[in-house]
């Protein structure tokens, strides 16, 4: 039987099978990642990893939601704090950055990995994801600030810039060095495009 923790032991714990847990993914990847071993370095009995956690997916998953939260907050504080007409260009650079550097996509992008945590996660927590995704856009397109006689940005937009912007930094050790600098340029070209011309 795992070992009753106290609130503030649960707490330093969850924190640690966090950080420690990442090590081990960005080192393993999940599927090579062992709950044995991330509970030695974390000082805890495999059997009470359990009380946090339903597996070493699920570990990763809050990981996962935890820098998206994070993402997400930057990006909220950006939009808020924008002017009107000149966001779209720096939104588009600040989204690519944030893909480019982030350790647990990185993760998630190596080979295998993906399609190995949809097949664990399966469809319903996939649609909730894409659903969360949704209300993300939905909520910055309300936030976004409209140059003077522009039209409100639409939500759909806005995450089918996101989706191509993801997609393409994801796919980029694919690519020639040139040709993605050259793809980056011209998908900023239609994220600003799109994001702030006139609208009829």
């Amino acid at each position: 039987m795992p070992k009753a923790f106290d609130p503030i032991e649960r707490e330093a714990i969850r924190a640690a099978l966090a950080t420690i847990g990442l090590r081990h993914f960005e080192r393993h990847g999940v599927r090579a990642a062992r709950v044995e071993d991330i509970c030695r370095d974390v000082g805890i009995a495999k059997g009470s990893f359990y009380a946090f956690h339903a597996s070493k997916e699920a570990l990763f998953m809050a990981i996962a939601a935890e820098r998206e939260m994070q993402h997400r907050r930057d990006m909220f504080a950006f939009i808020a704090a924008a002017e009107p007409g000149r966001v779209a260009a720096r939104f588009f650079d600040l989204v690519l950055a944030k893909i480019e550097s982030d350790p647990v996509l990185n993760i998630v992008l190596r080979s295998g990995e993906l399609a190995y945590l949809l097949r664990k996660l399966g469809p319903t927590q996939v649609a909730a994801g894409f659903a969360d995704d949704r209300a993300f856009a939905v909520q910055a397109a309300r936030l976004w600030p409209a140059a003077p006689g522009a039209a409100a940005i639409d939500a759909d937009d806005l995450l089918g810039l996101m989706t191509l912007t993801l997609t393409l930094a994801t796919q980029g050790h694919l690519m020639a060095p040139e040709l993605y600098a050259s793809t980056t340029r011209l998908l900023r070209e239609l994220h600003v495009a799109r994001l702030e011309a006139p609208r009829s």
